[in-house]
């Protein structure tokens, strides 16, 4: 059997079956990370969250200035304290502050359904995340002029984001870390690969996202791009492991049944043929292990972002309101649920 037709394979039983492996979580932190905007990554963070609560204490932070995933967790409610309060004092010293003794907020206050899972945490994002790049590579570049330690200097500044989440982790006793970032490699992106173990990366069946595919894993192995340039200034850090390739708004009209159509195939192939060539960053021997393919639910993420409702707890033929427009939720979102399900379980 070939690569795609192992991928196609398991995806049919993941719809007719449910099919899902067994066991906890094989890292303890995760970024989602994905070089284009777009493609229903923060919908997939909010619902990983969710999902992720469910087999341990979580903490989550939003990187991303657009802060989507904010919203969907703290449901416009008040935040003091962002991710920008804890970065700016240990990135650029006690000039700009000091870093808050307890900087998350638990969500289950906010968002009802995390009630039923084990306690789950946000840092929240903060808009101005935007001009963070300008004030970080500074501070590196400053590093790398004080020759005797620099090392020791670029190293801190690149896991001060690592430092940050293990403290608050420890301090409301969570097991995982999971950040959602920006569509850009730069500032907060860039730390979040820093400091994750591994990252989940979603791209659309799409001409754009299999060039974003093909630029990040270029990026997190080649030894001469930014990356890797900044990590061996540190002392040489080893790149995070890619966990998953989630293959988002995949169309399902196939000739055969649970079988997308034969674009979406084009695609998914194409992209399975760039992991292949940085197979030693996947944490699986096969990298076709860690593709997941999800269904293309517009109206079912919508809800699901503008409710706050996670997609597992969404009711078919139920109704919900979002921006004005009435949008019902049917039979083929219990396809995405157990796409959401098996994608946790292989992580």
């Amino acid at each position: 059997m070939g690569s795609l037709d192992k991928i196609l394979e398991n995806h049919r039983k993941v719809i007719e079956e449910g099919c899902k492996t067994k066991g906890s979580l094989k890292y303890r932190s995760y970024a989602i990370t994905a070089l284009r905007g777009g493609v229903g990554k923060s919908t997939l963070a909010f619902n990983l969250a969710y999902e992720m609560s469910a087999k341990c204490s979580l903490l989550v932070a939003d990187l991303c200035a657009q802060c989507n995933l904010t919203e969907m967790l703290m449901r416009g409610s008040e935040r003091e304290v962002t991710i920008l309060n804890v970065l700016r004092p240990m990135m650029l010293g006690p000039a700009f502050g000091i870093v808050p003794s307890s900087p998350s907020y638990e969500v289950s206050r906010h968002c009802e359904p995390f009630k039923a899972h084990l306690p789950c945490f946000v840092i929240p994002g903060d808009a101005m995340m935007f001009a963070f790049p300008s004030n970080m590579y500074q501070q590196l570049q400053l590093a790398t002029a004080d020759t005797q330690d620099s090392e020791r200097v670029v190293k801190r500044l690149l896991e001060s984001l690592k430092e940050a989440l293990n403290k608050e982790a420890k301090h409301i006793k969570a097991e995982g870390i999971l950040m959602d970032t920006s569509p850009f490699y730069a500032g907060g992106t860039h730390l979040a690969w820093c400091a994750a173990d591994a990252v989940i990366i979603p791209i659309r069946v799409d001409e754009h996202s299999i060039s974003s595919l093909e630029l990040t894993l270029d990026l997190m192995s080649n030894p001469n791009g930014d990356f890797m340039v900044w990590n061996k200034r540190a002392g040489g850090r080893q790149p995070p492991k890619v966990a998953a390739i989630v293959m988002t708004m995949v169309g399902a009209k196939g000739k055969k049944k649970f079988t997308p159509d034969r674009a979406s195939q084009m695609y998914i192939e194409r992209a399975l043929r760039i992991a292949e060539k940085h197979q030693t960053l996947f944490g699986c021997a096969d990298p076709a292990d860690a593709f997941v393919i999800t269904d293309d639910f517009v109206s079912s993420g919508r809800i699901s972002g503008a409710k706050g409702i996670p997609i597992s707890k969404l009711k078919v033929d139920s109704f919900h309101t979002v921006e004005g427009r009435r949008l019902q939720v049917n039979a083929s979102v219990t396809r995405y649920q157990r796409e959401l399900a098996y994608l946790t379980s292989i992580l």
